[in-house]
């Protein structure tokens, strides 16, 4: 024989198992020591691992949870194990789907399939097994509907389903399923429809989970028939209205998590009757209303989280009665008032987050009782008066945030004190007074940002001892005298700023040894000297900015050693000498190269040409002559400004140099249009100094041009009105109030069609107006075929599109404004404003500008990739897949994002 045969005495159950074990991988059979007890001799298999027996030696109980079998499928030979009270294959990396013959194992208790890759539907037969407990199907691939039949399981009380791909709805004939206690549904995105009121029948239910679905109607107030229900999951849905004041009636329930769904109303009072409720998660809705002071009786609650709501109204004083409450999230709402003072008796506090709201009035000193506070969120309110000394009482404090007020008064020093601190951030006060030499002692600081106040006096050389510092913002003060060279000690520095400040004095060279800084912004002080060679050794720095101070001598050649460079601005300063050819060898210089206002002589050198992918150069204001022609080759430019140099010869034929306006060539009077790029065309000499003859001459033409215009568009109009009143008195046969466009159009297509123009004229009709811009009346047209889906879309086109859609997002406006923005597309709005040199952050939504800095500097980098996308030149437009390379580019470490005050919990799967 070629091949083995195994000859076996096991009896019918012990050959029903040894199907399990020829259908799994040779290797896990050959390694499982588990599986090597499978013994074929035996007369049974009930000394086998994983197997128990009855009396009678029939299979009662299989249980290979976690054991490695690599199954294609499951073998439908085990439903002859006729006896079977419990199988349990969880974790044994399963495929395939469930075979329909499990529904004739009646006997079973339990059935375990979860977290392996099962696909398909569930069997309907399963509804045959009336004696089933516990059927855990959760974390597969499990598709289609939940069966109806499953409500004949009448004995069953845990039901977990979570984690799948089932669709449609959750069938009303479950509320049958008395016995139940845990029900979980949640994490099958595709399970859409109503929450079944039927299901406040199972009052037996601990456990009601359905998050991250498409869930979507009400909560049913017969929920509050659940009296025993402790968990309530019902988050991340698209479930809607009010919260039900019936809940009240679950006098059980210790999590209510009702967050990131789309619920309106007030808050019911009624919760308040929760007296063991532990976490109550209701951010993310548009909730309105004022906090129930009621809140305050749910004596157990620990987690309290309304944020990213429209609350309004004052904060209730009672909350401090929550003596074990640990997590207050408020962030994100019109909560107004003061902060009460009664906060403090909640002794338990460790996160506090009112950020983003209109408190007023001062922080209450009595905050400082608050011993295990870990974090302190207030940005972004109109609290004022001083920081209290007091929290220099909170020795768990590791960050605090006040940024965005109308604080006064100078910076505690007993804040210095605290030992945990990593973060203090208080951006955008009005704090006075310099910065202590004590802040040295707070050795965890991470993050220390108190730009955009009044602080003054020097920077303490002693801040250089704060080994851990990752950023410095000390921008937008009144700091002043030199910048003291102790700042390279911090080794780890990655963000310094102390731009708008009065500092004197040389750059310290030694701040080349600071190899981890990724920004540097020493912009608009009165800095002195040369830039130091020592600044190439920033290998990671990706925006220098140095513009509007006093710095002299020449751009270093070492610059070329910032290969991570995307933005350089060394604009208004004295510098001289030429522009580096080094520059041209930074190909990560991507946004923008300004070097305007300075005293820079000589050509542009040919190794700018090297630099396709940046978007933004500004020379003017130079003492540059030369040619231009290098900058032709720069095919990713959205702004450029060469004025007020001494340029000469003709200017680049490319698509973008014709879009150019004049004011991006002032007083450079040798330079002239071209035809090829080559030659000057005489006729088209740009010089700045034209007389008034001609300008008289060319205002003369314009206006009678426009004259010549409006006269015959009033010809135009008058004609075809009288056309169409002559058509419509004398056609009867056409349809009643439908104006007729039939009067002749021009109309040239620019590729061939298989439409007419009277395919068109017939969709131009009232009731397919969709709208009116600009440019006229916009309709929607039904075609027989800045026809429509015969896919000749390109790469580059789509890339364009998604950069527009970057710059709607980004500035909060639409692709065509009428009211705002004269008009214009987004991009030629984003090209006009960069080209006015008014800052970036213009740009912006104006609910964005207020956000951190960091956040708002990758904004500005996603701008950049936008106006990247959106390049004039097809050809020139990156791929997607460059596209996601640079976006991912822009990341900021995951601790920042702690501002956007999202709770501190988040839900694993198995609280779906």
């Amino acid at each position: 024989m070629n091949k083995k045969t195994l000859v076996t005495s096991v009896s019918p159950d012990g050959e029903a198992l040894l199907s399990l074990l020829s259908a799994a991988d040779p290797s896990t059979k050959a390694t499982s020591s588990l599986l090597k007890s499978w013994n074929p001799s035996n007369q049974t298999p009930c000394s086998w691992e994983g197997i128990t027996c009855s009396p009678q030696n029939r299979v009662i109980s299989l249980s290979l949870p976690n054991t490695f079998l690599n199954l294609s499928s499951l073998p439908p030979q085990l439903s002859s194990l006729s006896s079977l009270q419990l199988l349990n294959l969880s974790s044994t990396n399963i495929s395939g789907t469930i075979p329909p013959s499990f529904g004739q194992l009646t006997h079973l208790h339990l059935l375990d399939l979860s977290s392996n890759s099962l696909t398909g539907p569930i069997p309907q037969e399963l509804g045959h097994l009336s004696l089933l407990q516990f059927l855990f199907l959760n974390s597969n691939r499990l598709s289609d509907t939940i069966p109806p039949q499953l409500a004949n399981l009448t004995s069953l009380q845990v039901f977990c389903l979570q984690d799948n791909l089932i669709n449609g709805s959750i069938p009303s004939q479950l509320g049958s399923l008395v016995s139940l206690q845990q029900f979980r549904v949640g994490g099958n995105p595709y399970l859409t429809g109503e929450i079944p009121p039927q299901l406040g029948l199972l009052t037996n239910l601990t456990t009601f989970g359905a998050a991250a679905t498409g869930l979507s109607g009400v909560i049913p107030p017969t929920f509050g028939n659940l009296i025993n229900l402790q968990t309530l999951a019902i988050y991340d849905t698209e479930v809607f209205g009010s919260i039900p004041p019936e809940l009240e009636l679950c006098l059980e329930l210790r999590n209510l998590y009702l967050h990131m769904n789309k619920l309106t109303g007030f808050i019911p009072h009624q919760l308040g009757k929760l007296q063991k409720l532990t976490s109550l998660l209701l951010w993310g809705n548009a909730l309105t209303g004022s906090i129930p002071a009621e809140i305050s009786n749910c004596s157990a609650l620990v987690v309290l989280d309304v944020s990213a709501n429209d609350l309004s109204g004052y904060l209730p004083g009672d909350l401090g009665k929550l003596l074990v409450l640990e997590q207050l999230h408020l962030s994100d709402n019109s909560l107004t008032g003061l902060i009460p003072w009664q906060l403090s008796n909640c002794t338990s506090l460790t996160a506090v987050q009112l950020d983003k709201n209109q408190f007023s009035g001062m922080i209450p000193w009595q905050i400082g009782n608050l011993k295990y506070l870990q974090s302190f969120f207030l940005w972004g309110n109109s609290v004022s008066g001083t920081i209290p000394a007091s929290f220099g009482n909170c020795t768990e404090l590791y960050a605090l945030d006040l940024s965005r007020n109308k604080l006064t008064g100078s910076i505690p020093e007993e804040i210095f004190s605290l030992k945990k601190l990593s973060k203090l951030l208080l951006l955008g006060n009005s704090l006075t007074g310099g910065l202590p030499r004590s802040s040295a002692n707070c050795q965890s600081l991470v993050r220390l940002r108190l730009g955009e106040n009044q602080l003054s006096g020097q920077i303490p050389k002693e801040i250089g001892q704060l080994q851990n510092l990752v950023f410095l913002d000390l921008y937008m003060n009144h700091f002043s005298g030199g910048l003291p060279s102790e700042l390279a000690n911090i080794t780890v520095l990655e963000l310094l700023d102390v731009h708008n400040n009065y500092i004197t004095g040389e750059i310290p060279s030694q701040l080349g040894e600071l190899v981890n800084l990724e920004q540097l912004d020493l912009s608009r002080n009165s800095l002195t000297g040369e830039i130091p060679w020592s600044f190439g050794n920033f290998s990671y720095l990706n925006k220098l900015i140095l513009n509007n101070n006093l710095l002299t001598g020449s751009i270093p050649k070492s610059i070329k050693n910032l290969q991570k460079l995307t933005l350089l601005d060394l604009s208004y300063n004295s510098l001289s000498g030429a522009i580096p050819p080094e520059i041209g060898y930074v190909a990560s210089l991507t946004i923008s190269l300004d070097l305007s206002s300075n005293s820079l002589t000589e050509e542009i050198p040919e190794t700018l040409s090297r630099l396709t992918q940046l978007q933004s150069i500004d020379v003017s204001h130079n003492m540059l002559y030369g040619s231009i022609k290098v900058l032709g080759s720069l095919t990713s430019l959205t702004s450029l400004n060469i004025s007020c140099n001494n340029f000469s010869g003709p200017i680049p034929v490319t698509t973008f140099f014709r879009t150019l306006s004049s004011n991006s060539y002032l007083q450079n009077p040798n330079l002239c249009q071209s035809s090829d790029g080559i030659i000057c065309s005489s006729s088209l000499i740009r010089n700045n100094g034209l007389k008034s003859a001609k300008t008289i001459a060319l205002i003369t033409v314009i206006l009678a041009s426009v004259a010549i215009a409006l006269v015959a568009s009033w010809i135009l109009v008058t004609r075809n009105h009288r056309y169409i009143v002559e058509k419509s008195s004398n056609t009867l046969a056409s349809s009643q109030g439908v104006e007729d466009f039939s009067y002749p159009w021009t109309f040239i297509p620019f590729q061939k069609l298989n439409f007419t123009i009277d395919n068109i004229l017939d969709c131009l009709k009232d009731e397919n107006v969709i709208g009116k811009g600009c440019s006229g009346v916009v309709y929607k047209a039904e075609l027989p075929s800045e026809y429509g889906y015969t896919m000749n879309i390109t790469e580059k086109s789509d890339v364009y599109s998604y950069g527009v859609v970057l710059l709607e997002i980004l500035s909060g406006r639409s692709a065509v404004e009428s009211q705002v923005g004269d008009g214009l597309h987004i991009v030629e709005w984003v090209k006009k404003k960069m080209g006015s040199f008014e800052p970036a952050v213009s740009i912006l939504d104006s609910k964005l500008q207020g956000l951190p800095d960091q956040m708002v500097q990758e904004m500005l980098q996603t701008l950049g990739i936008a106006m990247f996308c959106v390049n004039s030149s097809p050809t020139e437009r990156p791929s997607m897949k460059e596209v996601i390379a640079l976006l991912m580019e822009v990341k900021s470490p995951a601790e920042e994002w702690g501002k956007t005050s999202q709770p501190l919990i988040k839900q694993s799967s198995n609280q779906s």
